[in-house]
């Protein structure tokens, strides 16, 4: 069904699905009930790692914490809708070139932004490679 839902969501957000597929394996290893400690804002909650920062929020909308670790849909679309305002705001400008997602003041902080960007790359490539290897090997099982 999760995998369902990273579809929907990419759709829905305009987002790249294995984008979504590599985030949510780099924050959680796909683990729907992962809590994550993050030393600024809190912690994060469920695959995607929703910030607790974002809690007040969403809980205009109903959407309540506990949702987000038991409800696998809501957390990869809480997470697409976060993604793609990020999108928006233009936070990930330049990283196509090799440059840190959002200008910093601390080099340390665009160090890390960089190396957690490298990281997401890696995913997503192994998960498109592993989807052309996959498909491969459907293409030869029919003949």
């Amino acid at each position: 069904m999760a995998a369902d839902c990273f579809d929907m969501a990419g759709r829905d957000y305009k987002i790249d699905p294995d984008l979504l597929r590599a985030i949510s394996w780099q924050e959680s290893r796909f683990k729907i009930d992962a809590i994550g400690r993050n030393p600024v804002t809190g912690y994060g909650s469920g695959l995607m790692q929703i910030d607790s920062q974002h809690f007040n929020e969403l809980s205009r909308y109903g959407i309540k914490p506990d949702h987000l670790l038991s409800d696998a849909c809501l957390n990869i679309y809480t997470g697409a809708y976060y993604l793609a305002q990020a999108f928006k705001s233009g936070a990930f400008r330049g990283m196509q070139s090799g440059h840190t997602m959002q200008a910093s003041k601390d080099p340390r902080q665009a160090a890390r932004r960089y190396e957690y960007a490298k990281k997401i790359h890696y995913y997503y490539t192994a998960i498109k490679a592993s989807k052309r290897t996959s498909s491969k090997d459907q293409k030869i099982a029919m003949n």
